[in-house]
């Protein structure tokens, strides 16, 4: 299965692409919402991970042009965030299709779990 890291900072995507390839997946990073909307155009993904805070796209706007795309209506879309209490986790769960919103720091053993279980999930409902 193959995931798409949205992440400005460096040594964060670093570490998530790392031990996703370690658990099997294969993960294109992309340094900011711009790079990963273009990636996405070119290439499929299963997974989608972002940075809500990036510069000239941030995650919100990712996940809103993503979801116009019907390739991408229904991809799993995990958010993770620095900003905490500063956003409405509820509504972009709800109103964009959220998956999850992780807030930073975080273990990337918790992203890779929480990746393995979204994908159980999709090949439970493949079936």
């Amino acid at each position: 299965m193959k995931i798409l890291i949205a992440e400005d900072n460096l040594v964060m995507a670093h570490v998530l692409q790392f031990n996703l390839e370690r658990a099997g997946f294969e993960v294109h990073a992309a340094a900011d919402g711009v790079l990963a909307l273009e990636a996405a155009m070119e290439d499929s993904y299963d997974f989608v991970i972002t940075d809500y805070q990036m510069p000239r796209m941030n995650g919100e706007e990712l996940v809103r042009q993503l979801r116009s795309c019907p390739d991408y209506r229904d991809t799993p879309i995990v958010m993770c965030s620095a900003k905490g209490y500063e956003i409405d986790t509820a509504q972009l769960e709800q109103e964009l299709g959220i998956a999850e919103v992780v807030y930073k720091p975080f273990s990337p053993v918790q992203i890779v779990d929480l990746i393995r279980s979204l994908a159980s999930t999709l090949e439970t409902a493949a079936v």
